[in-house]
């Protein structure tokens, strides 16, 4: 019993042997042997499906598309050598036209000109006769290569005439007609008094524009007449008798003035062909070029041979460095794997060591690090312990820091609100005598030196007066004790009073208020004591920091259920990038402006703590050098 169950692994190990046992190893799991797929094997095997796929793509894709490549390039070479065919055409028979057309206007010189004659030859044509109405030759102008000198016959004459008076007086080309046994355009032109203009035009250079293109095996060119009438064509015999072509499909697209790629089957050749065609539209006759497709297979199996051969040596390439590859790359992590078996059993003195050289950098990090844990685990559990007791030692600090800042902000807060209660009573005193001291009954009694130290002790115990409602205010705010007492309020009479009230202090610091209030009734809920104090803080602002003779506009609108306060000064604005520090208590900002500016830096904390209050906001902006506009913004009553 015992030797067969340890022959079953042999023999598994066997088999996986068989099929390359680096890919998978015999092992027993749930009471039964399976393979278990290794790293090695995977490695070689992901790599190898990673070269294969792009490659089987590769080959599948020459497969798929040589052909369609090959047929696709007659749309490009074919059709682009068509074309450069019409337009030597083109160019070949406007010449012919005005060389005729000259010749013919200077009848003078028909018989005389070396010039015209030369001409004549340079263009194929055999030679120009000038005809009366009854086909009796008046003139003739010879070109000086050797062409039949005979004219047309009748029926030919007369259907050249009739071609003539079909083109209304303008110089035509016929169709390919046979003159002399001999395949001949022929250019005409209606004249007065019944006369006609003829000339026989040899194909010649149409011919010999035809044999200049060849290509493949059996690529050729093609030319046919506006009757669809072979001009020149690789088969001799069709072109010695102009053979009617017009039944074939791309001929008939060509006579209907058309241009593109067709395929069609050529009897001559007998094979199915693909060509570019096109034509020329000066005289109508049509231009292709064309070519087996057969030939075009054939360069597309030749493409596919040599794609099969070069995919085998990327997937015999691809197999060869994949296995070195896995090879390689599994040695080193086959160390890691044991000592971390090892250092799973407890052994904590387990290291890996050196590695084989040209381990990937990855991995050799990797190890470096399997080797650093074991060191670093007592270390780290000694940082982690230090670091509980430094953690419960500064939260125990906070703690205490966090109760030592409320008793003293406490403290703060009584000390403010004592101080402040014990300096308003003989504060209120001074400022009594003060005031009296500046009235009419006492004033004119002092000497002329006092006055001026009467106006200053006046002028900083009010400011003192103001300090000291604005720490209250600030105590009150911060315990939550000012108390608020809300009404509809109309808006626009509470700024109109507001500005009024502040009137004073503008002329004091030589500025000037103006008032614009919608003429609608703004109604809000709010406490009017509480928003005349706000509102005065602004105004007072407004004027301290304005320049001497400027003006501060407020203005009051109502806007998609929210009313808006604007106070606009003309001043040098708020530093950049100061922010809403302005609205901090005890803030006061170095303003450029050279006259000495008071305050306690609490009216802005304190004004948008009660704008707060009043479910509003209090914002502002501000460009250097042209003043700063405050935006309080309340919600309207509902109605």
């Amino acid at each position: 019993m015992t030797d067969q169950n340890v022959s079953i692994p042999n023999l598994i190990d066997a088999r996986a042997r068989l099929f390359g046992g680096f890919l998978a190893k015999a092992q027993r799991l749930d009471g039964r042997w399976r393979f278990v797929p290794t790293l090695q094997g995977l490695i070689f095997s992901m790599m190898m499906l990673v070269a294969v796929v792009p490659i089987a793509g590769f080959y599948t894709w020459i497969e798929q598309n040589t052909f369609r490549r090959e047929m696709d390039s007659v749309h490009e070479s074919h059709l682009l050598i068509a074309r450069n065919l019409s337009a030597a055409l083109s160019r070949y028979a406007t010449d012919a036209k005005t060389v005729f057309g000259l010749a013919v206007k200077n009848t003078q010189l028909l018989g005389e000109s070396r010039e015209f004659g030369q001409a004549l030859s340079n263009l194929h044509i055999c030679h120009i006769v000038l005809l009366d109405s009854h086909g009796s030759e008046l003139a003739r102008l010879s070109g000086q290569v050797s062409h039949t000198e005979e004219l047309p016959d009748p029926a030919l004459l007369s259907e050249l005439r009739q071609f003539a008076e079909q083109a209304n007086g303008e110089i035509a080309i016929t169709g390919i007609r046979s003159h002399e046994g001999v395949p001949h355009f022929f250019i005409v032109q209606a004249l007065e008094n019944a006369q006609l203009a003829v000339a026989p035009l040899s194909p010649d250079y149409v011919i010999a524009l035809q044999k200049s293109i060849t290509f493949g095996e059996r690529g050729h060119s093609m030319m046919v007449d506006q009757d669809g009438l072979v001009v020149a064509h690789p088969n001799a015999e069709w072109q010695r008798i102009s053979k009617d072509a017009s039944k074939l499909s791309v001929v008939r697209a060509m006579m209907q003035g058309e241009t593109g790629v067709m395929e069609f089957y050529s009897p001559p050749m007998q094979a199915d062909m693909i060509a570019g065609y096109t034509f020329v539209p000066e005289t109508g006759w049509g231009v292709m070029v064309p070519q087996p497709i057969s030939e075009l297979a054939d360069r597309a199996n030749e493409s596919r041979s040599a794609a099969i051969l070069v995919a085998f040596v990327q997937l015999a390439m691809a197999g060869l460095l994949s296995w070195w590859l896995s090879s390689w790359l599994v040695r080193p992590i086959r160390s890691i794997a044991t000592a971390a078996g090892q250092l799973s059993q407890g052994d904590l003195d387990t290291r890996i060591g050196e590695l084989p050289n040209l381990t990937p950098h990855e991995i050799v990090q990797t190890a470096h690090a399997f080797d650093a844990m074991g060191d670093g685990i007592e270390k780290m559990t000694d940082r982690l312990q230090i670091a509980l007791e430094e953690a419960e030692r500064v939260s125990h600090e906070r703690a205490q820091l966090l109760e030592a800042a409320q008793k003293a902000n406490q403290v703060k807060s009584q000390f403010v609100s004592m101080v402040s209660h014990e300096l308003r009573t003989p504060l209120t005193s001074i400022k009594g005598a003060l005031e009296l001291m500046d009235s009419k009954v006492v004033s004119d009694d002092l000497p002329p030196e006092a006055k001026p130290l009467l106006e200053i002790a006046l002028r900083n115990g009010r400011r003192l007066a103001v300090l000291i409602d604005d720490l209250l205010d600030l105590e009150k705010l911060d315990a939550g004790k000012l108390s608020f007492s809300f009404e509809p309020v109309e808006l626009g009479a509470l700024v109109t009073e507001a500005v009024e009230a502040n009137a004073g202090y503008a002329t004091l610091a030589g500025v000037s208020f103006n008032c614009d209030t919608s003429e609608q009734a703004i109604t809000i809920s709010a406490d009017s004591s509480r928003l005349l104090q706000v509102m005065a803080n602004l105004l007072s602002n407004a004027a301290k920091f304005s320049r001497i003779g400027d003006e501060v506009n407020v203005s009051v609108i109502a806007d998609q259920g929210k009313a808006e306060i604007r106070v606009h000064d003309n001043g040098l604005g708020i530093p950049e990038g100061t922010g809403d520090s302005i609205f901090d208590a005890f803030t006061q900002l170095d303003s450029s402006d050279r006259r000495v500016v008071g305050g306690s830096g609490l009216g802005l904390n304190i004004a948008r703590t009660i704008v707060a209050r009043h479910q509003g906001t209090l914002t502002y902006e501000s460009t250097k050098g042209a003043g700063t506009v405050f935006l309080v913004t309340l919600p309207l009553q509902s109605m």
